[in-house]
């Protein structure tokens, strides 16, 4: 993480200024390109995963159709 705010490129430093938290940013450029790709993995493999349990709590919740 630059260690001032004069020393940040233009962008940061009015993203920095507009009070937005660059600490993920930094956190994330800390990994290497394999790691990140391996927590996008992660997080989309949970995504799917809350979908999937999305659908069958509504088709559990589905009103039966025979009448």
């Amino acid at each position: 993480m630059p260690e001032t705010q004069n020393s940040l490129p233009p962008a940061l430093k009015r993203a920095s200024e507009e009070g937005i938290d660059l600490s993920q940013l930094y956190e994330r450029m800390a990994l290497t390109p394999t790691e990140r790709l391996r927590k996008h993995f992660r997080m989309a493999a949970a995504i799917h995963e809350l979908r999937k349990a999305a659908q069958r709590n509504r088709d559990r919740n589905r009103p039966s159709e025979t009448a």
